[in-house]
C-alpha cells in the first residue's frame, strides 16, 4: 500500500487567502497539482492508500473532475478526491472548513441549471501503486519533517464522518440519475444536507434546534446568492473578474453572518478560524491562469 500526502503552501504573504493544497505520494517522485502548483509545499497529513487509484481519480489534468474553478470547488475539493483512497482530507489547511462548508467535502457535482458537470468517480476497481510512488526503506525525500500522525480515535472519527458525507453524495447521484436531475432547489438542498451534517459533527449536542434553524437559513441564503452570481457568469452577463470578486464577497458575508450567529467557540469548531478572521477561497495565481489577468 502506498502513501498519499497532503501538501500545502503557507499564506503568510496573503493573510486573507486560504492555503493552496495539493497531493504527493510518499516517495516524493509524483504529485498532483489540484488546479495549482505542486512543489515547495509543507506536509500537513498523510495516509495509506492506492496511488494508482489516486492517479485515476486525478485524471490527466490533475483536477479530479473539479471542472469549473470556484463553481465546483477549489484546490481543496480536488485534493480531497485524490486523497479518497487514503480516507483522509486536507483538514487542517487554513480556510478548509470554510471551503468545505460552501463547496462540500468532494465538491459541488454541478453548477446551477445543470452547468459544470463534475461527478466524483472513485475508480474503486483500480488498485496497487505507481512505480514512481514506491517507497524505499531508506529515508523518504518528500518532506524533511513528517506531520504528526492522528490518534486512532481521531482517525476513527474522521472515517465515520466521511462515511456519512459519501452517503449524501451517493443520494445526489441517485437524484441525478432520475429524469429531472438536480435543479436549483435540489442543488441547494444537497448542500444544505452536507453543511448541516458538518455542523452536527463539529458541534454535537451543542447544536440545538434553535441554532440549527438559524444555520439552515444562513446556509440556504448563501447558496441562493452564490447561484445567482454563477448564473450571471455562465450566461456571460458578468465578466470573469466581477465573478471572482462577487464570490469572494459572498464568502466573506457568509463568514460574517455565521460569526454573528455562533458563539466564538462554536465558530472556531465549525470553521477553524477566530470570529473576524475571514478568508477568501479564490487563489489569485489560479484565477490568473484560469480566467486571465483581466
Amino acid at each position: 500500500m502506498g502513501t498519499l500526502v497532503v501538501m500545502r503552501y503557507a499564506t503568510d504573504m496573503f493573510a486573507s487567502l486560504a492555503d493552496h493544497t495539493y497531493v504527493a505520494c510518499g516517495a516524493g517522485e509524483k504529485a498532483w497539482g489540484c488546479w495549482g502548483g505542486k512543489t515547495g509545499g509543507a506536509e500537513l497529513r498523510r495516509g495509506a492508500g492506492s496511488t494508482r487509484q489516486a492517479d485515476a481519480i486525478a485524471e490527466a489534468d490533475e483536477r479530479a473532475r473539479i471542472k469549473c474553478y470556484l463553481i465546483n470547488g477549489v484546490c481543496h475539493q480536488a485534493a480531497n478526491r485524490i486523497l479518497f483512497p487514503a480516507g483522509i482530507t486536507v483538514r487542517g489547511a487554513r480556510g478548509y472548513d470554510v471551503s468545505e462548508a460552501l463547496f462540500g467535502t468532494y465538491g459541488r457535482p454541478r453548477g446551477p441549471f445543470g452547468t459544470c458537470q463534475s461527478p466524483f468517480r472513485t475508480h474503486a476497481d483500480v488498485t496497487g501503486d505507481l512505480p514512481e510512488c514506491a517507497e524505499p526503506r531508506a529515508a523518504q525525500p518528500l518532506a524533511r519533517r513528517k506531520a504528526a500522525a492522528p490518534s486512532p480515535g481521531e482517525r476513527k472519527r474522521e472515517r465515520a464522518y466521511l462515511k456519512g458525507v459519501l452517503a449524501i453524495y451517493r443520494e445526489d447521484e441517485r437524484v441525478l440519475a432520475s429524469t429531472k436531475g438536480l435543479r436549483g432547489p435540489d442543488l441547494a438542498g444537497f448542500h444544505l444536507k452536507l453543511f448541516m451534517y458538518k455542523a452536527q459533527h463539529s458541534l454535537g449536542t451543542q447544536l440545538d434546534k434553535r441554532l440549527a434553524a438559524k444555520l439552515r437559513a444562513l446556509r440556504l441564503s448563501a447558496e441562493w446568492s452564490r447561484m445567482k452570481v454563477e448564473d450571471l457568469f455562465v450566461n456571460k452577463e458578468m465578466k470573469a473578474q466581477e465573478f471572482v470578486d462577487a464570490l469572494n464577497q459572498e464568502t466573506i458575508l457568509f463568514q460574517e453572518a455565521a460569526a454573528n450567529t455562533l458563539k466564538p467557540g462554536h465558530y472556531r469548531r465549525l470553521f477553524g478560524l477566530k470570529p473576524g478572521d475571514t478568508v477568501v477561497l479564490a487563489d489569485p495565481r489560479i484565477v490568473k491562469a484560469v480566467y486571465g489577468s483581466k
